[in-house]
């Protein structure tokens, strides 16, 4: 699946649709779109506690396989969509129901890892998996970003072909050995309900350790996830960076560069609470942030990479401690209830955050010829006041006030 979901992240789609489509639309409407395709692996999880319903007392494993079909027949039909107005429309419409799909396996997943690898290595085993994705992801970013500098077009064959490749893995994903999960599935049968919409929230109220947990992801998340719209902008606009070096920047060099820390952040996790894990991985993310900000004001274009390479160690960190951290907090509740709060609530900030990045950047345009360079300046203070938080509750934790 890593071949097709390279080609749905935010920095491959996002290119392509700057490229693919300028003078169809509108300066604002194209960016906007932008903003749309970064933001659609986030804000498709809006509806993760509807998956928690649809996967009650069904096979995990074949409800995970069915949906990762859906995600490869999506991307083949974004590989027939046309330079148009209408064309746009369909990809976009095409791009957030595969991100959709996508976002009810991150939640009806959760369980199938709890299930199959117990707390003290959960975070190695997710490593190893990280690893080997991230490295396909990569290399498909910049086969895909190569491919498209040589002749646009071909972009026809990039999504049908790795679509096609990637059905393999989806269709093998459904005889995958799950530890008890037929005991698991009888007794969610037996009990006969799900937990609604508003049964995951009254769980925050109860959980209060979980609530500043969110509360600090969400802040946290909502910087990260507001840089990368404008970002995909500014590099496409202001620089003289190519579509390959535009995707090695926004995907290939942070996807390639998961492998070198990931297991470090891993070993970090098994032996620690996710708040410790988090106060001090949040500042990997404002280092990352902060060498793009410096690489737009001095318009020193190499730093734009450094601040990539920063942004793909805190990624490593990003992928252990998101699929993983609320198990801290779950005790002898479901998982899947608390993932679908995670992935919901991620969802949020995925709908608001790029949309506020790329409207900030708009309105910075407008002002001034450079202005836009200080559109970054937004999400490096936001995401500073996550790292904040997670260091003001890892306090509290240590002294028994949380």
């Amino acid at each position: 699946m890593a071949f097709t979901l390279a080609l749905l992240e935010g920095g491959v789609a996002g290119v392509l649709i700057k490229n693919g489509f300028e003078g169809q639309v509108s300066d604002w409407l194209l960016n906007l779109c932008v903003a749309i395709a970064t933001g659609a692996p986030y804000y498709s999880n809006l509806i993760s506690f509807i998956w928690v319903k649809i996967s009650h007392g069904r096979n995990k494993a074949k409800l995970v396989s069915n949906l990762a079909i859906l995600v490869c027949f999506a991307t083949v039909g974004i590989s027939q969509v046309s330079f148009t107005s209408k064309g746009l429309l369909s990809l976009i419409v095409l791009l957030v129901f595969a991100r959709i799909c996508w976002s009810g396996i991150l939640t009806i997943r959760s369980p199938i890892w709890r299930d199959n690898y117990p707390r003290h290595i959960r975070g190695k085993v997710t490593a190893k998996l990280a690893t080997m994705a991230s490295l396909l992801m990569s290399l498909a970013a910049i086969g895909a970003g190569w491919l498209l500098d040589w002749h646009f077009s071909s972009f026809t064959w990039i999504y049908s072909g790795f679509a096609l490749l990637s059905l393999t893995g989806a269709w093998r994903y459904r005889y995958l050995s799950v530890r008890h999960h037929q005991k698991r599935v009888s007794d969610e049968k037996l009990s006969g309900k799900s937990a609604s919409f508003l049964e995951l929230i009254s769980t925050l109220r109860q959980n209060r350790p979980f609530a500043k947990y969110m509360l600090s992801m969400f802040v946290l998340g909502s910087g990260n996830l507001m840089f990368m719209a404008p970002l995909i902008v500014f590099l496409n606009e202001h620089t003289s960076l190519n579509k390959t070096s535009q995707i090695l920047i926004t995907t290939a060099i942070p996807l390639s560069l998961i492998p070198v820390a990931v297991n470090w952040w891993a070993k970090l996790l098994d032996g620690n609470h996710v708040f410790r894990f988090r106060a001090i991985h949040s500042w990997g993310f404002f280092s990352a942030l902060l060498l793009f900000n410096i690489a737009q004001f001095s318009g020193i274009e190499w730093l734009f990479f450094i601040g990539a390479c920063c942004y793909g160690i805190a990624i490593s960190g990003g992928v252990i401690g998101w699929n993983l951290g609320h198990n801290d907090f779950v005790g002898k509740a479901r998982p899947m209830d608390y993932m679908a709060i995670h992935v919901t609530l991620t969802g949020i900030r995925g709908l608001l955050a790029p949309l506020i990045g790329i409207v900030f950047y708009q309105w910075l345009s407008n002002q001034t010829e450079n202005a836009s360079q200080y559109a970054l300046l937004l999400p490096l203070m936001i995401t500073g006041l996550g790292g904040i938080l997670f260091v003001i509750f890892d306090r509290q934790r240590l002294k028994g006030k949380l």
